[in-house]
Order: C-alpha cells, then sequence, then structure tokens
C-alpha cells in the first residue's frame, strides 16, 4: 500500500526540510490557494485551470477512481509543490504514466522537483507502468527539460508551435518518456 510510505521527508538544496504525503480530500482549499498564488503564467500551459475548485477535486476524485497518484510538498503548513502520475487504467496506454508537477516559486532550483519526480517515479516502477511520460513548453520550461534529462528523460518529439501563451506567442511543445525498469537495481 502507498499510504505506508507516506508521509516522508526529503531534505532540499538549502538544507530546509519538506513533508511528502499523498493528497487526500481535507487539501482540496490548501491546493486551490497555492494555485491561485501562482502567476497566471506558470500554470498558463496546464490543461485546465487549477485555481478552479472544481479543477482540484476533480483530481483528487480521479485518484479514488484510480486514474491518478498524486502527492503533495508541505513546508511549514503551507504547500510547496504538487505532483501527480496520470494513468489510464484501460486500453492501449494503460503502461504508460503521464507527469504533472508544479512547485512553488520559493522552492524552484532547490530540487523539491527532482524528489517528487524520483518518488512519482519508484510508484509508477511499484504499478508495473513500463513508461513515463512529461510534457514541457520549450523556450518556457527549459530548466526543467534539462533536469528530467537528467534524469533519463528522452526527447520523443515536438510539436513546433503548438501551445500559445496569454499574448498569443507561439511555443514548441516538447514530449520527454522515461523507460522504467522493473527495479531499482535494473539500472
Amino acid at each position: 500500500m502507498p499510504q505506508k510510505r507516506y508521509p516522508k521527508e526529503v531534505v532540499l538544496k538549502d538544507g530546509k526540510e519538506v513533508i511528502l504525503r499523498m493528497v487526500e480530500h481535507d487539501d482540496l482549499e490548501k491546493l486551490v490557494l497555492f494555485y491561485q498564488e501562482l502567476k497566471l503564467s506558470f500554470r498558463w500551459f496546464l490543461k485546465e485551470d487549477p485555481s478552479d475548485p472544481a479543477v482540484i477535486k476533480k483530481w483528487i476524485d480521479n485518484q479514488d477512481m484510480g486514474k491518478a497518484f498524486s502527492i503533495l510538498a508541505t513546508s511549514e503548513g503551507c504547500v510547496a509543490g504538487h505532483a501527480g502520475l496520470l494513468l489510464r487504467p484501460y486500453g492501449s496506454r494503460k503502461h504508460v504514466g503521464r507527469l504533472r508537477i508544479m512547485v512553488g516559486p520559493e522552492y524552484r532550483g532547490k530540487q523539491l522537483g527532482t524528489w517528487m519526480v524520483f518518488d512519482l517515479t519508484k510508484r509508477a516502477m511499484e504499478m508495473g507502468l513500463e513508461r513515463i511520460r512529461a510534457d514541457f513548453v520549450a523556450g518556457i520550461e527549459d530548466r526543467t527539460i534539462e533536469a528530467f534529462r537528467s534524469m533519463d528523460f528522452i526527447k520523443e518529439g515536438v510539436l513546433r508551435d503548438y501551445v500559445m501563451d496569454e499574448d498569443g506567442n507561439y511555443y514548441d511543445y516538447q514530449i520527454m518518456i522515461k523507460h522504467l525498469h522493473k527495479k531499482w537495481c535494473d539500472f
């Protein structure tokens, strides 16, 4: 059971301690506030507006239905980051999970996102997934693309001028894949 693995403490690059735990129904208001406090440019490229409580409720409900596995990073009672492994319980892509990660501005560049990716990668391996996918906006998320590349994600494809920012500027959409091993000792 994944619940037995949480909560867990991680130490960031600056020495600050953060708690990782599973998202619970009681986290709805905290998550909405976390996303509402982010600049629009940080959440613009998401498929849904997470500052809408109905979207967060749907994300939490998806975990109950086996369509997602989500973790929350907290520090001093506040949300520092939120990450999800999105799943397809049926069909031709059920062996592939998709990552969605958002780190609060004051926690960026301190390896919180890396800790969350490692945690969700381990969970994906435990679930028997063969690959995980992460999508990025080239030119906006270049540092994150490099961080994922250092964690063995490979560029699988690029959709040219596929996404548009709030000012009407177009950007490439980069798809990255990580091939998973059955066990950590297979690396």
